[in-house]
């Protein structure tokens, strides 16, 4: 049997089942359709199970705190008892809901490596996947996705990459590409002037997908939940960007340093012959 674990969202848990367990899964959403939030609740769900989780953000880490203490995650005692660790890029990327040229050198994933590891990780969100999804050379893209993927699963992680809206052509081809690899893709819609939300999944491995959307709400101290008639409750503010730095990327509660073998990340990159 297919093991699952619950992504802390009811409604989906309760259709689906949950995520797969050391799988990738996807949410695709524009600015302010709830991808950092949904990334929290993914955590927060992973925190209730007694897992190690880890959120690596363009978001200020501070920010994110106070975000997920609104929407009712543990967040200071799971950061004090080593649980929780919240990284933040070294600086904000510009234009991150639209397509973004923005790249990180391998060494970047060998540093994040070492922490899970270090910290015995179980869940991952990268908000966003876009600078270790990005090739500056666009083909190969499809097999950098493919090894990327399979990096992460290799390290027995459940991951949840967060990818805004694309905008562009390039950037609907490498949502297209990330969807075609991870088992279970998940689209956001947020309606601006409606100030309406719909959860749509677009993919789940084993299932046929006949999905219209479920509309939802964010609330206080319950995160994401199906949409009533009851009125919307506000949601927790959208954490402010982070400071630049010089590193590939700071940690908000820094791990002991320690030395791991390289993980060939680039392995399926050439063509085959």
């Amino acid at each position: 049997m297919t093991d699952k674990t619950p992504i802390g969202v009811p409604f989906f848990d309760a259709e689906f089942g949950g995520l797969f367990r050391k799988r990738v899964a996807l949410a695709t959403g524009r600015a302010h359709s709830g991808k950092t939030l949904l990334g929290l609740q993914f955590l927060r769900q992973g925190l209730r199970m007694n897992e190690s989780c880890l959120m690596l953000s363009t978001h200020n880490a501070q920010n994110l705190a106070i975000t997920a203490d609104a929407m009712g995650l543990p967040v200071a005692s799971a950061l004090d008892n080593g649980l929780l660790t919240l990284l933040e890029y070294s600086e904000f990327v510009p234009g991150r809901d639209q397509e973004a040229n923005i790249l990180l050198p391998p060494n970047g994933f060998m540093e994040l490596k070492a922490i899970i590891e270090e910290n015995a990780v179980q869940r991952v969100v990268l908000d966003t996947v876009l600078p270790w999804a990005t090739l500056a050379v666009p083909a190969h893209q499809a097999e950098h996705i493919f090894s990327l993927v399979r990096a992460f699963e290799r390290l027995g992680v459940t991951a949840l990459f967060l990818l805004p809206k694309p905008v562009s052509v390039a950037a609907r081809r490498l949502r297209k590409m990330l969807e075609d690899t991870v088992p279970i893709s998940i689209v956001l819609d947020y309606d601006v002037e409606r100030g309406t939300r719909t959860w749509q999944v677009t993919r789940y491995l084993g299932a046929q997908i006949k999905d219209a959307g479920t509309p939802f709400a964010i609330e206080p101290q319950r995160g994401f939940v199906a949409r009533t008639n009851a009125p919307t409750a506000a949601i927790a503010p959208t954490p402010a960007p982070a400071p630049e730095s010089s590193a590939a990327f700071v940690t908000y509660r820094k791990p002991a340093a320690r030395a791991h073998a390289p993980l060939d990340l680039y392995a399926n990159l050439e063509p085959q012959t």
